[in-house]
């Protein structure tokens, strides 16, 4: 289930154990991203990344065994493409309405130490989109919005200029003129979906729906852990 209400959530009291890994070989990468979640920064240096994060229990692993974990409860550093840094994990935040707080200390933490730190989630089942943008220590940008209950539950920054290139224009039932009924039969106007969380990825960094088609001048290994000690699960507050 996926955990997008306000309700507190449960958190691990228990980490999850480390895998047990057969010999990696490197690989060429694989696409991923949708009912997923994942972070990025402009760094190739996956040691930094993954001390960054204080990954748990690492250890190396190619494409095809970090995607396949990431999607249970693992957490995946990806091999740099095209100097960014990707880390993935069904498990990592953002998982609610509760976005800000979820991710709010880990972006700022990220983007100070590599000038720049981006999250992104996006799961079409209850149509959950979130984008946020930081730089050097700063929020620059923020979206969220969850289809099932028609709420945009974060709206943060100004537009940037990527998002204004895609055409970005959103309904919003906190507009005044949301009230009539006409507004909602305007056609310049549209929803968030898994596609505009991918448009915003590429602009922003890389979106990993295109990974299937890179091909990297040489295999690596990325890392693979068990958990993140600074992109974890926090309760909400109610």
């Amino acid at each position: 289930m996926w955990p997008f209400r306000r309700n507190p959530l449960t958190p691990i009291e228990i980490p999850p154990a480390g895998l047990d890994l057969a010999r990696q070989e490197p690989d060429d990468p694989q696409g991923f991203g949708f009912k997923s979640k994942w972070w990025a920064v402009p760094s190739s240096n996956t040691d930094a990344v993954v001390q960054a994060i204080r990954l748990q229990n690492p250890q190396p692993a190619n494409w095809q065994t970090g995607i396949e974990s990431a999607y249970e409860r693992s957490v995946f550093v990806t091999p740099p493409i095209h100097e960014w840094t990707l880390i993935t994990g069904f498990s990592l935040p953002p998982t609610s309405q509760n976005a800000r707080e979820e991710v709010i200390a880990p972006l700022l933490e990220l983007s100070m130490a590599f000038g720049t730190a981006l999250v992104f989630a996006t799961h079409r089942v209850v149509e959950y989109h979130v984008w946020a943008k930081a730089v050097s220590g700063s929020l620059v940008r923020a979206y969220g919005y969850v289809g099932e209950s028609g709420e945009t539950f974060w709206d943060e920054g100004p537009m940037t200029p990527e998002e204004h290139k895609l055409g970005f224009a959103f309904f919003d039932e906190r507009s005044p003129d949301a009230e009539d009924d006409s507004y909602w039969e305007r056609e310049d106007l549209g929803h968030a979906d898994e596609m505009k969380v991918m448009d915003i990825a590429r602009e922003w960094s890389v979106s990993p729906d295109d990974l299937d088609d890179f091909k990297p001048a040489e295999r690596s290994l990325g890392v693979l852990g068990s958990h993140s000690d600074l992109l974890k699960r926090v309760p909400n507050k109610t």
